[in-house]
């Protein structure tokens, strides 16, 4: 049994020291709660008085457990970092790491992924190597990573105390993110700003905003998680304590993926007649529920259709080799071999080969074997198709239903002649008698005749379609 050393007894007799005798302890205790409950209330040093401080916890890819834990502190003014190991215990001190320099607060938090712990059934933060340590100084709030100091950013002016806080994120859509949040006071007002993953999975600090449900008149604000996937902001205004709580951010819709297990009893089969083949080789299947849609609709909603069909043409001959069909809604997912297949024309002989989408037209483009007359009118139809889909409703997600559009006839113009006149006039003749034949008979005579035709004509445009 370990012995309590004579200095600890000492200081636990202070305890019990009367107010007057000027030795009364003066605590500002801090409990910061993690992703898998576990609490940390001990001191990180002793040799001078700290001010407020935060405490971030590390778990990152691989690591089964918490295995480090940060600590900044605010030293006389000057904020530490300080470093220590998990489990928590008496074997693993509070190391200090480095200094950040002079503020007047300090928070510290990690980033990182939810992840599902199987084995226990709840949520855990996958962490990033390395938190963001948040700092004021001169009424200036700033971010960096770590150590980063060069690569610091200016988040805020005027802030007076702030509070970290990593929110929830959606492990199916990734742009449904609370973030990575920092609160913070200005002239007794809350506001906040979060670094969220956005749709092409880049992060990007969010623009300032206020939580007007907490007013003004606030002297304190923390920032929590709550364990129905909410984000709270807590804060101390004339004696009373106001929560604003947001709305909820399912990390993998709040519960385990469903496993369906099969068994078949009581089977009886009859073979009849059997014929026996050498196949090549063994045959197998299997299945898998693919793009899984569950939809929950109201009355009267905006379905998706299409808005214009434009043709693919030819920059010679009055044909086009595929079409783009205009959509009123954005689609997502993939454009595959099978999708093309499936479309159908109404002209004989003619196929889609290939199909894509054009997201900045937000139309489907569809291109053909051959080539059709812009003279024919085309029906296209498109099938309903489960690996494309768009949101409606807010963020739920529906699968493409099948769609019909028909790409109209178009006529050839040619210029024709209208209105044709012609004059004819002689300018000289002339006659001649055949010699030979002078003495029996007169032969009429022949006259040479020149004419010139002065003629108007004018142009008009006709169809190829009849009259």
């Amino acid at each position: 049994m370990r012995s309590i050393p004579i200095a600890l007894k000492e200081k636990l007799a202070n305890r019990f020291k009367a107010e007057n005798t000027n030795s009364m302890a003066k605590l500002r205790v801090v409990a910061t709660q993690t992703s898998v409950n576990s609490l940390l209330s001990e001191p990180i040093h002793e040799d001078i008085s700290p001010a407020f401080g935060d405490v971030a916890v590390r778990q990152t890819a691989g690591e089964s457990d918490l295995s480090l834990a940060y600590a900044i502190c605010l030293d006389d003014g000057i904020a530490n970092v300080y470093k220590r190991k998990f489990p928590a215990g008496m074997e693993y001190l509070w190391e200090y790491q480095w200094t950040l320099g002079a503020a007047t607060d300090v928070a510290i938090e990690f980033n990182g992924v939810w992840k599902m712990n199987a084995e226990k059934e709840w949520y855990y933060l996958q962490t990033e190597e390395y938190p963001y340590v948040f700092y004021i100084r001169d009424g200036n709030l700033y971010v960096q990573v770590w150590r980063d100091s060069d690569n610091a950013s200016l988040l805020a002016t005027g802030v007076s105390q702030i509070s970290a806080c990593k929110g929830w994120q959606s492990s199916v859509e990734q742009d449904l993110d609370q973030g990575l949040i920092i609160g913070y006071l200005k002239s007794g007002s809350v506001y906040y700003r979060a670094l969220c993953c956005q749709e092409n999975g880049s992060y990007v600090w969010e623009a300032e905003h206020e939580v007007t449900a907490l007013g003004t008149g606030n002297t304190t604000l923390s920032v929590i998680r709550t364990n129905d996937f909410r984000i709270g902001f807590l804060t101390q205004n004339n004696g009373r304590m106001l929560l604003a709580l947001t709305h909820r951010n399912y990390a993998g819709m709040s519960v385990r993926p469903d496993t369906v297990h099969i068994n078949a009893s009581n089977v009886k089969m009859w073979i009849s007649d059997i014929t026996e083949l050498d196949t090549l080789n063994t045959e197998y299947a299997s299945g898998n529920t693919a793009y899984p849609y569950v939809l929950l609709d109201e009355p009267d909603t905006e379905e998706i259709s299409v808005t214009l069909v434009e043709k693919l043409n030819r920059e010679t001959g009055f044909v086009c080799y595929g079409f783009k069909v205009h959509l009123t809604k954005p689609l997502y997912g993939s454009v595959d071999a099978g999708f093309s297949v499936k479309c159908a024309l109404s002209v004989s002989g003619v196929t889609v080969t290939s199909a894509a989408y054009d997201s900045e037209e937000q139309a489907l483009v569809l291109y053909t074997n051959a080539d059709i007359r812009r003279t024919v009118a085309v029906t296209i139809t498109m099938p309903e198709y489960r690996s494309l889909w768009y949101y409606k409703l807010g963020s739920q997600r529906w699968f493409l239903p099948a769609l019909s559009a028909v790409a109209a006839a178009e006529t050839v113009d040619f210029q024709t002649y209208e209105n044709e006149t012609a004059g004819i006039s002689i300018v000289s003749t002339g006659a001649w008698i055949d010699e030979a034949l002078f003495t029996q008979c007169f032969q009429p005579a022949h006259t040479a005749v020149i004419t010139v035709v002065a003629s108007s004509v004018s142009l008009q445009p006709v169809s190829t379609l009849p009259i």
